[in-house]
């Protein structure tokens, strides 16, 4: 009987699994060109293929962050000045699964044109980048999972050597460590890298600013997204001003942050401006965006044991200016945002070579710049 049991138990995740023939997409944009705001779309499973469902009203979602549980939406709004950077949070109701707000009023940030928002597991916190304002914003979630007034504000200082763009703090990125002890944030406007312990517990304060770990990266290097090695302890920093990936050693028990390999991704731009970068889900394989003359994504091979990178392909994006881009869920598909042509391209992957091959296929949105696969 036990034995039934198990073989009927194993039948039945087959078929769940095989009945996952689509994935919920969110879609962020800029909503000066036309865009809603948020969109909501489905991507067919076996070919990849985008149609959208609903959409959400909000301004300038840039930046969107999903809860574990894929039913609690959060979102920045990349505005500055008289009308001030914010967060807001969205819920889908049972039965229906629409998305229905659950702040009334956007919370406010602290800072000026916030651009990154992530959400630990336990769907405690949203942590926020304020990129003008050059400074780290931390939301308690109540336990509807709205947004709580701000209860940290880290303000970072200093500047670099690149007059133009790193004339003061320019907070791009906050990502949490995979154990989440740690949360990263890459300064393009001083060249550092920062993993402030965190401690959820601690309700007011639980980024500790005093044993905060820094790693000042190259001048004019202009750190903006990081992604963690899934079993290395090795965090990859695109640096948008250089064009490179800087492979980082963290190993927060030495406190150490160190330097390992600095490659180049974008091989075309006389004056880089980087993006997006994001692993393989097995780890084996590196992606990267890059704009301004390049309009590509960069591949490399990770190397098992040392975390280095080797280059492999440079394929276009089919569009202009990919500000953002996503694996899909099985890592088959590979989704590039396109923010200037106003279009998101789809590309297969070999996971074998960590190749990319043009699918063929475009989907038109006005001003994609964030791309986040639900359950």
């Amino acid at each position: 009987m036990k034995q039934l049991f198990l073989t009927l138990w194993s039948a039945g995740l087959a078929l769940l699994a095989m009945a996952q023939t689509e994935w919920p997409l969110y879609i962020g944009t800029y909503t000066g060109t036309g865009s809603h705001g948020i969109y909501v779309a489905k991507v067919d499973a076996r070919t990849g293929t985008i149609r959208l469902v609903d959409s959400l009203a909000a301004d300038n979602p840039s930046y969107l962050a999903l809860n574990k549980a894929g039913n609690r939406l959060y979102a920045v709004t990349e505005n500055g000045g008289s009308n001030p950077g914010a967060a807001s949070s969205f819920m889908k109701e049972e039965g229906s699964g629409k998305w229905v707000p659950l702040n009334t009023n956007p919370q406010l940030t602290g800072g000026d044109h916030p651009c990154y928002i992530a959400v630990n597991k336990a769907g405690t916190h949203a942590v926020v980048a304020n990129y003008t304002g050059g400074s780290v914003s931390v939301f308690p979630i109540d336990f509807v999972g709205a947004l709580e007034a701000n209860s940290q504000l880290i303000q970072h200082r200093g500047s670099s050597v690149n007059a133009a763009r790193q004339e003061k703090p320019h907070v791009h990125s906050t990502i949490f460590s995979p154990n989440e002890q740690y949360l990263m944030v890459a300064d393009l406007g001083t060249d550092f890298l920062t993993a402030y312990p965190f401690n959820p517990n601690k309700a007011t304060a639980p980024l500790d600013t005093a044993r905060a770990l820094r790693l000042q990266l190259s001048p004019g290097a202009g750190p903006r997204h990081v992604s963690f090695h899934p079993k290395l302890p090795i965090v990859y920093v695109m640096e948008e001003l250089s064009g490179k990936v800087a492979v980082v050693r963290f190993a927060p028990q030495q406190r150490q942050l160190q330097v390992l390999q600095t490659i180049q991704s974008d091989r075309v731009s006389k004056q880089p401006g980087s993006a997006d970068i994001h692993l393989s889900p097995d780890g084996k394989f590196l992606y990267a965006s890059n704009r301004i003359d390049a309009n590509d994504i960069a591949v490399f091979a990770v190397d098992a044991r040392s975390g280095q990178l080797r280059f492999v392909q440079s394929i276009g994006t089919g569009g202009i200016k990919p500000r953002n881009f996503t694996l899909s869920p099985d890592g088959k598909f590979v989704l590039v945002a396109n923010q200037q042509s106003n279009n998101i391209v789809l590309y297969h992957r070999n996971a074998v070579t960590g190749k990319l091959s043009a699918a063929n296929q475009s989907f038109s949105l006005p001003s994609p710049v964030c791309l986040v696969f639900g359950q």
